[in-house]
């Protein structure tokens, strides 16, 4: 199809896919809204578009373009703001988590397994750039930081006797209040 004759073409179809759309979303403004989209994305492949079968491929657009609106809208909950008017908020979290036992656990590894725990985790690297830094194939970073993990959960569980990873601790104003 040729992009001169788009304008002719969308007066002659614009109101048909309206309406088309409009069974789809019925909502006024959802349906031109799509009706937007779908002559936009007509347009960016008009050169593509053969001319007798132009019109089918326009309502196959506009289908898609509206089950995928559809999609999106069924993911989202729409509620209107007074809905939320009476929620009161979390009152702020005064415990802190006791990283000490982590801390020491990873002091106590061997270098290389320490080395790449806190490349990835404190200097968020990836894979690729510890593998880099350290002149080591990135499977060899993978194997390195699954053995890590399994001597950290190890030290961890034996550090707690057994019981939760992290143990929390208040802080002087909790207690206060």
């Amino acid at each position: 199809m040729k992009p001169e004759s788009f304008e002719s073409f969308l007066t002659d179809n614009e109101k048909r896919i309206y309406n088309y759309l409009l069974r789809f979303v019925e909502v006024d403004d959802d349906a031109n809204d799509l009706l937007q989209n779908v002559f936009l994305a007509f347009y960016e492949r008009i050169g593509d578009i053969d001319e007798k079968t132009a019109v089918a491929y326009l309502y196959r657009m506009a289908h898609n373009k509206a089950l995928n609106w559809i999609k999106h809208q069924k993911r989202m909950i729409l509620k209107p703001p007074s809905d939320f008017q009476n929620i009161k908020a979390k009152p702020f979290s005064t415990n802190e988590v006791d990283y000490s036992v982590l801390n020491n656990a990873i002091k106590d590894l061997p270098v290389k397994l320490s080395t790449v725990i806190h490349l990835q985790y404190y200097d968020n690297l990836s894979y690729k750039a510890i593998s880099d830094k350290l002149g080591i194939s990135v499977k060899a970073v993978e194997s390195l930081l699954v053995r890590a993990k399994k001597e950290l959960r190890k030290k961890i569980i034996k550090e707690n006797g057994g019981n939760s990873v992290f143990s929390y601790r208040q802080t002087d104003s909790a207690v206060a209040g």
